[in-house]
């Protein structure tokens, strides 16, 4: 952390306080370095990360950055009871969710076209254009429930949100959870993915095939450890 800092509001330099000696602005820490920034401000000075995302009544450091890598809250306002406050949110990797299709589209007009080449008839290009159309039907299928999962922990419960048309709610209150197990395969080792479990309650939630596993569990566990006691 530097001694000085630049106003995100005026310009100013100022050393690290909690407001600006120019303009009077409140200044925060950089989730990500530190760095003091303006209250109002999108991105850090010094590292450029963005970290200007609204801070929820009682929400956790690790909440907040969470929040400044996957984005603005996409639980449902809905379902939220009054003093409920969104902590945690992801979705499965979105590669992983989009590779079979793509694998279809390719492998299948790779086949068709060899297919054609050797026997020359015109009839397999139209199955060449019928197999691309199916194969991107089927992605657009994917896209679509991939953007409708939602894995969220809030200061009450543990929830998995999925389905396009018809929606699934499972959820686990936090004073339920009795244990997140972790399970990371060799192909998702490396790649960075795995699946985490949440059993408790008579119920088991699993948040499938997420980015960087080993940090939401320690995160999981963070949130169950302060918000899941009936003191809190």
């Amino acid at each position: 952390m530097t001694d000085t800092v630049t106003c995100p509001k005026c310009g100013g330099v100022t050393p690290v306080a909690k407001f600006c000696k120019h303009c009077g602005e409140p200044l925060h820490g950089c989730l990500y370095c530190g760095a003091k920034i303006a209250s109002d401000s999108r991105f850090c000075p010094e590292c450029g990360m963005e970290t200007a995302f609204p801070v929820a009544r009682g929400e956790t450091g690790a909440a907040q950055l969470a929040h400044a890598k996957y984005g603005h809250s996409m639980i449902p306002r809905g379902i939220l009871f009054t003093d409920e406050v969104s902590l945690f949110e992801t979705r499965p990797v979105l590669w992983l969710t989009l590779m079979p299709p793509v694998v279809f589209i390719i492998v299948g007009i790779g086949i068709l076209i060899s297919v054609y080449l050797k026997f020359d008839y015109n009839e397999i290009l139209y199955a060449c254009g019928a197999v691309a159309f199916a194969g991107l039907m089927w992605l657009l299928l994917a896209w679509l429930n991939w953007r409708n999962i939602v894995y969220a922990a809030t200061s009450r419960r543990v929830l998995s949100l999925t389905g396009t048309v018809g929606k699934n709610y499972l959820e686990c209150p936090l004073r339920s959870v009795q244990n997140i197990a972790l399970d990371i395969s060799i192909w998702g080792r490396m790649n960075g993915f795995g699946t985490l479990r949440i059993i408790g309650g008579g119920a088991e939630i699993e948040w499938d095939n997420v980015d960087d596993p080993r940090e939401i569990h320690r995160i999981l566990n963070e949130i169950v450890d302060k918000y899941g006691h009936p003191s809190h």
